[in-house]
């Protein structure tokens, strides 16, 4: 698993890097360039340098914060997870489940370069990492259960099938809209696991 802590020095927490507003800057300023540069040349190509000089920081800054790209890639996929969960989980609950596979395709589909980063690009080890942090975020939802279904095995099974479905869309560059991939998600993972909840 890539390991995704962020270098700071002894005694400082997550919540004091967070409090200072250069560190806050320099964060920014480093998400907006790799997101702008996944937009314009595949993950595996994009270099520190080539972030920190997007960023107008200097390179030693990049490491005072992230020890790799993927751990930045990391650090915006954990915001990105959170958002995306604040949207689909009132749908999933409400068992809406083609608004939920709807609002997950179409936060995809506007952020379609860098979540080709994380599900393509990256390599399996940030895939890998991405599905176990998904995993844990969709954890701390209270989704209806069916009693025959481990609720922890229902979500791992839900978000690596969902993960799939992504991978295939995104990998190939398919043509897909979010409403045809929507469709494919709850036909494939979200109605079935609906319904056994239901049953």
């Amino acid at each position: 698993m890539v390991d995704h802590k962020v270098a700071r020095p002894p005694g400082k927490s997550r919540d004091t890097a967070h409090a200072d507003p250069r560190i806050a800057k320099s964060r920014r300023a480093l998400h907006a360039a790799l997101l702008a540069l996944v937009a314009e040349t595949p993950f595996e190509e994009v270099t520190v340098a080539a972030i920190t000089k997007r960023a107008g920081v200097g390179y030693a800054t990049f490491f005072r914060h992230y020890p790799s790209t993927e751990a930045l890639l990391g650090d915006i996929a954990d915001q990105w997870i959170g958002e995306l969960l604040a949207r689909v989980a009132p749908l999933v609950i409400a068992q809406d489940t083609h608004g939920a596979a709807l609002a997950l395709a179409s936060f995809v589909e506007a952020r379609r370069p860098l979540c080709r980063a994380l599900l393509v690009g990256a390599g399996e080890v940030m895939r890998r990492d991405i599905t176990a942090r998904a995993i844990a975020a969709a954890g701390g939802v209270e989704t209806p259960v069916q009693p025959w279904l481990p609720r922890d095995l229902g979500i791992a099974h839900g978000v690596a099938a969902t993960i799939a479905i992504l991978r295939w869309w995104l990998e190939a560059d398919r043509q897909e809209d979010a409403a045809a991939v929507a469709d494919i998600i709850d036909r494939l993972v979200f109605t079935p696991l609906a319904q056994a909840a239901d049953a």
